[in-house]
């Protein structure tokens, strides 16, 4: 822990001790927390005497540090307190799935958003479909809400699922989307609290997954649909055949033993493809969510009427290049994963990050119930090399949002860091508008 100077905090030379494997650090706008989310991710699913150890898959968690201290302390709390709510999360539309893991191994937190009061903290747990909630004066996980999933079958939120079509194609298909959550952010209107989730999926690959018992060889979650499936309407290369899907629950009944040669019927695959709006409840004093707001099949449409030579494509991280043509059309699309949410010329806006597709994407969320579309951009370079750093900038990963009243220049920026150009880039907020200001 360190100060803006970059001198360590006194008292602290070796900083804080959180959970395993901590992910991302949030600090209250007040200043008197910063949360850490230990994903705990596992490093196979091989038992040992018949028992998943946690030098495995150890505990994920989440750690609240008091920054009013002196110096700093840090509480750090786990998932035990669920370990008998496991079916009444994946009845919500969670899912708890790793072979021999308890509840609370099984849950990974990924990132943390925090409310304007400074109060609560939501908590994406990525691989398990779900967020989990923190009542921050207390250090207590209050509650974990399974998200349940996305009809894909309706108008307005298809999505282009082959590769092999050489098309640009966004249609509904009778799949069901995992939102499986990155990023979130919280916002408030109207006396109400918010959060954003960039959907962006994740699937599991690790040892023994699929009942194997090598340590090295890492086993799949994510087949494509034509090597397990049973629907034939689906399996065509040209509809859903080469998309990757879950042979995991909800595509089979929990308490089922996956294997290799597991089918399953129903296609579940892993993201949104969207950014999704909750509205925070509390029924019965627990933490609930609804969605008020899903943007369907937009962001692909708006790579499609802008980018439509590169629709769907990432970039090849063994040549340096950009990859061919709605490459990732049967994966995940342009996976949006970062966001950040600010305010700037008296409205609420919010960046969000598309992976794979080097995109950002900027909504005015002053009515978090109907965002709106203002702007798209991407500062990457097709003609080149990221090994040669001739790629502009390509895969953001992080956004921050610094509001004009913390900004260095007086204006609102946008700062933005990209995975695999290695680059970063501040974009200035103006009415109406952001443009480039610079690396």
């Amino acid at each position: 822990m360190m100060d803006v100077n970059g001198k360590m905090v006194k008292g602290l030379p070796a900083g804080l001790t959180v959970g395993a494997l901590p992910d991302s650090v949030t600090i209250s706008s007040d200043g008197k927390y910063a949360i850490s989310a230990n994903e705990g991710e596992p490093k196979d699913y091989c038992l040992v005497n018949g028992a998943l150890p946690e030098t495995s898959d150890p505990k994920g968690s989440i750690s609240i540090v008091d920054l009013e201290a002196t110096p700093p302390t840090v509480k750090t709390v786990d998932f035990t307190s669920f370990a008998q709510r496991k079916n009444a999360i994946i009845y919500a539309g969670g899912r708890i799935f790793g072979p021999g893991a308890s509840v609370e191994q099984d849950l990974e937190p990924e990132y943390v958003a925090i409310s304007a009061d400074s109060t609560t903290a939501y908590v994406t747990l990525q691989e398990n479909n779900s967020i989990a909630t923190v009542d921050l004066a207390t250090a207590t996980i209050t509650n974990v809400l399974g998200l349940g999933y996305k009809n894909h079958n309706v108008y307005n939120t298809g999505l282009d699922m082959s590769d092999r079509d050489n098309a640009i194609n966004i249609v509904p298909r009778n799949v069901q989307g995992m939102y499986l959550p990155d990023a979130i952010a919280s916002v408030t209107a109207g006396g109400n609290t918010y959060m954003i989730t960039a959907n962006e999926g994740d699937a599991r690959e690790w040892p023994c997954l699929l009942g194997g018992t090598s340590t090295t060889t890492a086993e799949r979650e994510d087949p494509r649909y034509a090597d397990v499936g049973l629907n034939t309407d689906l399996t065509p290369s040209s509809v859903a055949g080469r998309a990757r899907v879950t042979v995991f629950p909800p595509a089979v009944v929990t308490g089922t033993i996956v294997g290799s040669t597991t089918k399953v019927t129903p296609a579940y695959t892993f993201g949104g493809r969207s950014f999704t709006v909750w509205k925070s409840n509390t029924i019965d004093g627990v933490f609930n969510a609804d969605i008020v707001y899903d943007s369907g099949d937009e962001l692909e449409r708006l790579v499609a009427a802008r980018r439509p030579l590169l629709f769907n494509s990432d970039w090849n991280t063994e040549t340096g290049l950009v990859g061919s043509f709605e490459s990732r059309s049967s994966a995940k699309g342009p996976e949006p994963e970062g966001l950040a949410v600010g305010t700037a010329y008296g409205r609420q806006w919010m960046v969000l990050a598309l992976e794979r597709d080097s995109g950002i994407v900027l909504y005015d969320v002053t009515n978090p119930v109907l965002p709106q579309f203002r702007q798209y951009l991407n500062t990457s370079l097709p003609g080149g090399n990221i090994y040669l750093n001739t790629a502009g900038d390509v895969s953001p990963e992080g956004v921050l949002f610094l509001e004009a009243s913390e900004s260095p220049t007086g204006k609102p920026l946008v700062i933005v860091s990209y995975e695999l150009s290695g680059t970063v880039a501040m974009f200035e907020l103006t009415a109406p508008a952001p443009t480039k200001a610079g690396k």
